[in-house]
């Protein structure tokens, strides 16, 4: 029952022995300031050791030899029934506890720790994960106290927290709880995050060079070790409550006559209780010193308003006086009557001094023995809160619901036969069900290339999520020989996952990005800016104002595709086979060597009833050929046996060499390869799509304007013929079709057009998949050295990855509204106007690739006799790739991209540069301080009631600022309007957020946009602007840092008997979250054509909180 615990993972290696752990009491608590003693058994030596406030301890430089041990504790002794043996060089990992009957001390050894589990992360025991400060106590953010982990905030992460390690994308973090799996079986990223951190018994962090029995991906794996019961009763009673009353304004809270502190209400409880003891069952079993159980539950109940600042029309704009489509100049517009109604709808603009000047308006929205048997099943029931508020501020029918109905079980018998040899097994089973809702499904989007508007309704109708199930078996062996310990084994998963994906059904206009053709005069106050009826459109504005938008899709599904709350849901299968060996070996007392070797296979993704389909590129030969291929043409397969090549190559070698230079200088190096385990949300590019859905994009075109309409429109698929002029489903079911089957495309569209108001074609919108795909993998390799300086402890390491065959996706036949030079896919008539074939296309491949450099550094303490304990860790760093994600989910309009696809659609290498998650400078410090007020002689006649049991805990971070890229908002070529092309950087901004207006990132205001230039109507340019790509590029400019400083002070207040220890501890707790109201800001609006263009916003962070809490420890 009880674990080895160390809380910073020691490499040290040298000819003398050494022994660690952590000593707890009865109920599984660190114990602080008790003395451990060794008293060898021939009398000749002794050592000794304190424990620190995380009741850890340490003796290095120990001779072998067999031990007697003893701990002291509050003046009562606890002896060990055994002795301990210590052997020579040998490293020694354990835990003690004590036991309440007859002061026996348990000890619990661990396997020789010959060498390390890893080169990064770090270990958090149940006193810190539970004491220090934690906003709404995810123990998931303390993994960013760990070098080299970051945030992925790239938008990737629609539904769990991810993080970026050693430059990973955040979907390579792999989590687990007791061993078993609780990764997200879709996205990847942690489910039960939130779990409760008073029955965690410790968090262990990995990362960098790991042993050969940590696969699925994984950049950084994280498991955590939960509570178990004991032989007395024991658990905790807590509440913690937050208040806007308590809280500091938010910079964008800005003041009004109405209301001068406006602060959005925000109110949180967060309330639970654990409970741990032997199984008795009066008169039928006694389980006492044999089987326990332990029991949580905890709740979390918030309502919390964000203020949403965005840009919306102005008042003359709402009447058709257009004063900044060309400066100095005022356009009338007519303004058409089918979009008064929905301009009437936005709100009124009411800060006009805000990010987005005259268009501003800001808002508070609210949103609601030799064997074992381990046992454990919990449940995580997520509701909430709407995930879009600035949409909710327009039309509150307009939000996006979420839930996530998370279920967790894991069976673990293990069993050691002999003392040189063991095995585990583990069932493990997670369900994870994260699902997006909306409930508007009578209203039409819209959306502004050129970010010059909030959208309308940007969820559109959308549901988009998935039911993911994950069965996991793993078994392990252990067989220790010498100075060898052997560990082998296997580990299977299975998928069982039905997703769901419906974007857009409502329909979605997008006005400006691409050229539109005026259907009406628009003079001009001077007479020199007059727009003639067909001349194109200069913005968005004017194609807003007189409803002409420049495109239209929608999602239409056919009769046999499920709708409604299972829109378009598939049954994906994907199943994982993992083998290892590996080897921890002590080659001298000096040197210790780790290799191993794992081997994955990963079945393609498939579908349980067939329900797959894909366009394939066919050669001038009539074979497959690439994509890109000069003089390729596609077909479309139902049922495609295989949809792409199966990668049997899936070996990881590992290799982790450590060396003893002197007694307290360690060096250590290392390299692995990892297979990346594909992600089953982001990378499924196989079912969903046509003939189940059809999602036609169409685009305007000189003399063809678009027809708005301020309402769905229902759009009647023709049924789907085979090349054979056989019906695709004659039987009536999509799952018994023949493998490879042919559908007629153009048949297809020759029907909906005849089915459609002016006989307009309809172009594909395909999704397909690159038959050369094949597994991604990650390279690391590792050098660095410890160094022990008395109690300090110091390390620094060189750490390198490289991710290569990452997946990316790539745009064959360009964007919407490419020329006939940039789509060889679609078919068109001598005018240019398209007639036929694919619309954009998206194929997933392996092309990219990503690279991680970076310096980690760490120094550590703890001391007993100080009472303190911390570890501060700097990371000097730079990754980069030529995509950090791939897209999924609902994209922003307006404001800030994060990430597009590629400029140059055709050459998507040329966009390399820094990774979104990109951080140059890290610095991040946890501290436990005991508060020592009982020996402070004006304190003392308050009695140690009062002054005894008080601890400081704190967190800083500090960060320079993430890249971000600027976008044009234009569309600059004739590879179409992909809202991804950049403008050319004329000077360099100075940027800064210490100006008179602090949110002006860019510092000229209005005129922001005169740092750049786009590049149209330029000689040898292509498209509607004659415009060619943009020489800026991506990445380029850093956002502003971030600071953070967390405090917490909690007392400690021990009542009452039971034993040999106290009955009861009352623990009283305030913490402050940005206890100096740092301001960190977020990114800038990064469109050139948008509103409010190098102004920021929004914060990344929040102003300064405070929480209080009640705790009861028995």
């Amino acid at each position: 029952m009880v674990s080895g615990l160390v809380l910073f993972a020691s490499l040290h290696c040298s000819a003398a022995s050494s022994w660690s752990g952590v000593l707890r009491d009865t109920s599984g608590n660190p114990v602080d300031l008790a003395t451990i003693k060794l008293f060898a058994a021939d009398g000749n030596r002794a050592y000794s050791a304190t424990t620190s406030i995380t009741g850890q301890f340490v003796f290095t430089a120990v001779r072998a030899g067999d031990y007697a041990l003893t701990v002291s504790v509050g003046g009562k002794i606890w002896t060990a029934a055994a002795l301990v043996v210590i052997k020579d060089g040998r490293t020694l990992w354990s835990g003690l506890r004590l036991s309440p009957q007859g002061q026996e001390l348990r000890i619990s050894v661990a396997p020789d720790a010959a060498a390390p589990q890893s080169s990064g992360g770090e270990r958090l025991s149940t006193g810190e994960v539970s004491s220090l400060p934690l906003n709404e106590r995810d123990f998931s953010k303390l993994l960013l106290l760990a070098a080299g982990t970051m945030t992925d905030t790239n938008g990737a992460a629609n539904f769990t927290q991810q993080f970026a390690v050693n430059g990973q994308r955040g979907s390579a973090a792999v989590f687990a709880i007791d061993g078993a799996d609780t990764t997200d079986p879709e996205l990847g990223g942690a489910t039960f995050s939130n779990f409760n951190v008073d029955a965690i018994q410790e968090v262990q962090s990995s990362s960098g060079v790991m042993p050969a029995d940590t696969g699925h991906g994984a950049s950084g794996f994280t498991n955590v070790v939960t509570k178990s019961g004991g032989d007395q009763v024991h658990g905790s009673l807590f509440e913690f409550v937050r208040n806007a009353s308590f809280d500091a304004r938010n910079f964008f809270d800005h003041k009004s006559d109405v209301d001068p502190r406006r602060l959005p209400p925000f109110a949180r409880n967060e309330f639970g209780v654990t409970n741990g003891g032997p199984m008795v069952l009066p008169r039928i079993y006694d389980g006492r010193g044999r089987t326990f159980y332990f029991a949580e539950y905890q709740g979390f109940r918030q309502v919390l308003g964000t203020t949403q600042v965005f840009p919306v029309p102005t008042v003359l704009e709402r009447q058709g006086i257009d004063t900044a489509t060309f400066p100095g100049d005022t356009l009338i517009v007519p303004v058409s009557g089918s979009i008064a109604p929905l301009l009437a709808r936005y709100p009124v603009p009411n800060d006009p001094h805000g990010a987005y000047g005259a268009r501003t308006y800001a808002t508070s929205s609210k949103v609601v023995t030799k064997a074992s048997l381990f046992l454990r099943f919990s449940r995580n029931q997520v509701s909430g809160p709407t995930t879009n508020p600035d949409q909710t501020a327009i039309d509150p029918d307009f939000g996006v619901k979420f839930f996530d109905h998370q279920r967790n079980a894991a069976v673990k018998y293990s069993r050691t036969p002999t003392p040189h040899f063991s095995y585990q097994t583990t069932l493990g089973y997670i369900r994870s069900t994260p699902v997006f809702i909306t409930s508007n499904h009578t209203q039409p989007a819209m959306a502004f290339g050129d970010g010059l508007f909030q959208g309308f309704n940007s969820a559109d109708g959308s549901i988009f999520g998935s039911y993911g199930n994950v069965y996991q078996f793993k078994h392990d062996q252990v067989y220790r020989r010498g100075s060898h310990s052997f560990k082998w084994g296997a580990e299977l998963r299975f998928n069982r996952d039905s997703t769901i994906f419906g974007m857009n059904p409502n329909g979605l206009y997008t006005f400006g990005g691409g050229t539109a053709y005026s259907p009406v005069m628009i003079p001009s106050a001077s007479g020199q800016h007059d727009i003639h009826r067909g001349d194109p459109l200069p913005d968005s504005l004017t194609g807003l104002l007189t409803a002409t938008p420049y495109s239209y899709t929608v999602t239409a599904a056919a009769s046999l595709t499920p709708k409604g709350d299972k829109f378009d849901e598939a049954a994906v299968r994907r199943e994982a086979y993992n083998f290892y060996f590996q080897d921890s070996w002590k080659a001298t007392a000096r040197l210790s060597v780790s290799y191993g070797l794992r081997y994955e296979v990963n079945s393609r993704i498939h579908e349980a009833n067939n329900r797959t389909s894909l366009p394939i590129p066919i050669g001038p030969s009539g074979q497959p050929a690439g994509f890109l291929a000069p003089g390729t043409r596609q077909i479309y397969l139902y049922n495609p046996q295989p949809p792409y090549a199966m990668d049997w190559n899936g070996w990881g070698p590992r290799l982790a060499v450590d060396y003893g230079l002197t007694k307290h200088t360690t060096l250590h190096a290392g390299g692995t390869i990892t297979t990346i385990l594909p992600n089953l949300w982001l990378e499924n590019y196989v079912t969903g799509a046509f003939p189940f859905i059809f999602q036609p994009l169409v685009t305007a075109l000189a003399g063809f304007p678009l027809n708005f309409q301020d309402s769905v429109v229902p759009l009647t698929l023709p049924s789907v013929y085979t090349t054979e002029g056989q019906l695709l489903f004659s039987s009536g079911s999509s799952s018994n079709v023949a493998p490879n089957t042919p559908m007629d495309v153009q048949r297809f569209q020759d029907d909906l057009a005849a089915l459609t108001p002016g006989n307009q074609v309809q172009l594909f919108s395909g999704i397909s998949f690159d038959p050369h795909f094949r597994n991604g993998y990650i390279a690391t390799d590792i050098l660095g050295m410890d160094q022990e300086i008395g109690s300090v402890k110091f390390s620094a390491s060189y750490v390198g990855t490289v991710g290569i065959h990452l997946a990316s996706v790539l745009s064959p036949n360009s964007y919407g509204g490419a020329d006939p030079a940039f789509a060889p896919y679609t078919q068109f008539n001598s005018t240019g106007q398209a007639i036929g074939g694919f619309g954009p296309e998206l194929v997933m491949t392996t092309g990219s690739h990503s690279s991680y450099h970076a310096l980690q550094t760490s120094v550590s303490q703890n001391s007993a006799r100080m009472g303190l304990s911390f570890q501060a860790n700097y990371t000097f760093s730079k990754s980069m790739d030529d995509t950090s994600a791939v897209p999924g989910g609902i994209t922003a309009n307006g404001g800030v991209i994060l990430q597009t696809l590629p400029q140059d659609p055709y050459h998507p290498e040329a966009d390399k540069g820094p990774s979104t998650f990109d951080v140059t400078h890290v610095f991040t410090l946890n501290l436990i301080q005991s508060l020592a007020l009982d020996r402070l002689r004006f304190l003392q006649p308050l009695g140690k009631k009062l002054t005894k049991g008080w601890q400081l805990l704190d967190i800083t971070t500090l960060t320079t600022g993430p890249p971000f890229t600027v976008y044009s908002g234009v569309q600059q070529t004739g590879a179409g309007a992909g809202g991804t092309d950049r403008p050319d950087l004329l000077a360099k901004p100075n940027f800064s957020t210490n100006g008179t207006v602090r949110e002006d990132y860019f510092g000229l205001g209005a005129a922001n946009s005169s740092w750049f230039q786009i590049p149209i109507n330029i000689p040898g340019g292509s498209g509607p602007n004659h415009g060619r790509f943009g020489t800026l590029g991506r990445g380029t400019f850093r956002a502003p840092g971030f600071r953070d400083f967390d405090l917490a002070l909690i007392k400690d207040t021990a009542f009452g008997h039971r034993g040999n220890g106290e009955l009861a501890i009352v623990q009283i707790r305030a913490e402050v979250f940005n206890i100096f109201n740092e301001v960190n800001f977020g990114l800038p609006s990064n469109i050139v054509r948008g509103s409010g263009f190098g102004v920021i916003s929004k914060t990344t962070g929040p102003s300064r909180q405070i929480q209080f809490s009640l705790k009861l420890n028995y």
